[in-house]
C-alpha cells in the first residue's frame, strides 16, 4: 500500500514538472531575469529528453522523407541517368566520326604519286563469306570515270585492281587474292619480277618469277630484309605504288631462281575507303621485252653452170 502511494505522488510530481517546463518555455518575458534563469533550467533538465527522443524519433523521420520523396528523386535520377547516356552517346559518335575522317585520310593521302587524277570511294560491302573473301564493293561506277583493270589503293599501298563496274558501283579484287599477278620492283636492287600473295598466308605476298639467283652464290647481292617493294614501271599499274617489304630471300627449288617474300603494307581486310586511280596500264606485265635484231639474208652461192654461162 505504502509502495503505490510513493509511486502515486512520484507520477504527480513528474506531471507537474512536466507542466511547469511547458510553461516556463512558452512565456516569452526577456525583461524578466528570474523567468530566463528558470527557462535555462528546464532546457537543461529536459536536454537528455529530446536528444533520446530526436534518436528514437530519425529513423522514422527519414523513412517518412524517403517514402514521400522518393518520387522527386526517381525523377532526378533518371534525369541524370539521361544526360550521362547523352554525353556517353556523343562521346561514342565523337569517336567514329574520328576514326571515320582517319580512314578518309588515310585512304586519300597519296604521297607516293604525282599528276595521277583519282576518285575517291567508299567501300560499301566488304569481304563475304570464302567465295567472296578477297572481293569488295564500293560506291563508285562507270558514271565518276572508273574502269577495269584501274589501280585501288590507299595512303599505305595497293589495295587491288578495279574488276567489274556498273553505273554506280564497282568491284575490286583485292590483293590478298593469290589469282592477282602484280609487276613489281625491289628498291634496294632495281629488279623487276612477278608476284601474287601467299594462299593460307594472310599478309604475305611472294616473287616468283623474273628474279635470278646471283652468279656464284653472292649472297651480297640478295635483297636485304625490309627492302621496299613498289610496283614496277612495265606493269599494269602506275609505277611506284607500295606493294610491302622483304622479309626473307631464298633459292628456289630449280637453282637457278630467287624467291622472295614480302610482308604487304596495306591491310584489306577493314578497309573503309578507297582511291582510285584513274589511268590505265597495259593489260600483261612483261618481264623482258623482245629486243629485235637486224634482218639477215642468208647468202646463196652461184650455180657454176650460170657462172659459166655468163663467162662463155
Amino acid at each position: 500500500m505504502a509502495l503505490a502511494q510513493r509511486i502515486g505522488r512520484s507520477r504527480h510530481r513528474l506531471i507537474l514538472l512536466v507542466l511547469t517546463a511547458i510553461t516556463l518555455l512558452t512565456l516569452d518575458l526577456r525583461s524578466f531575469g528570474p523567468l530566463d534563469s528558470a527557462q535555462r533550467f528546464v532546457r537543461d533538465l529536459l536536454h537528455p529528453v529530446t536528444e533520446v527522443a530526436g534518436t528514437v524519433f530519425s529513423p522514422f523521420s527519414d523513412a517518412w522523407n524517403a517514402v514521400f520523396d522518393y518520387d522527386d528523386l526517381e525523377a532526378q535520377n533518371a534525369v541524370l541517368r539521361d544526360e550521362l547516356d547523352a554525353l556517353r552517346g556523343d562521346q561514342i559518335r565523337a569517336e567514329a566520326e574520328r576514326l571515320a575522317f582517319q580512314r578518309l585520310l588515310d585512304a586519300t593521302d597519296i604521297t607516293y604519286l604525282e599528276d595521277v587524277p583519282f576518285e575517291t570511294a567508299t567501300v560499301v560491302r566488304g569481304a563475304v563469306g570464302n567465295f567472296d573473301s578477297d572481293v569488295i564493293t564500293i560506291d563508285k561506277g562507270s558514271n565518276s570515270g572508273i574502269r577495269s583493270g584501274m589501280a585501288v589503293v590507299t595512303g599505305a599501298g595497293l589495295v587491288g585492281r578495279v574488276d567489274r563496274v556498273d553505273v554506280t558501283t564497282a568491284t575490286v579484287q583485292l590483293i590478298s587474292d593469290s589469282n592477282l599477278v602484280v609487276g613489281v620492283r625491289l628498291v634496294d636492287t632495281d629488279e623487276v619480277g612477278l608476284g601474287q600473295a601467299e594462299p593460307g598466308r594472310e599478309g604475305l605476298f611472294k616473287i616468283d618469277q623474273g628474279l635470278d639467283w646471283p652468279e656464284d652464290d653472292d649472297l651480297s647481292l640478295l635483297p636485304a630484309p625490309g627492302t621496299v617493294v613498289v610496283t614496277a614501271a612495265a606493269s599494269r599499274y602506275p609505277a611506284e605504288i607500295p606493294i610491302g617489304w622483304v622479309t626473307v630471300a631464298e633459292q628456289a627449288v630449280d637453282g637457278l631462281s630467287l624467291e622472295v617474300t614480302v610482308q604487304l603494307s596495306n591491310d584489306v581486310s577493314d578497309l573503309g575507303f578507297v582511291t582510285v586511280l584513274l589511268a590505265e596500264g597495259i593489260d600483261q606485265v612483261p618481264l623482258e621485252e623482245p629486243v629485235p635484231g637486224p634482218i639477215v639474208t642468208p647468202a646463196v652461192e652461184p650455180d657454176p653452170a650460170e657462172v659459166e654461162s655468163e663467162d662463155g
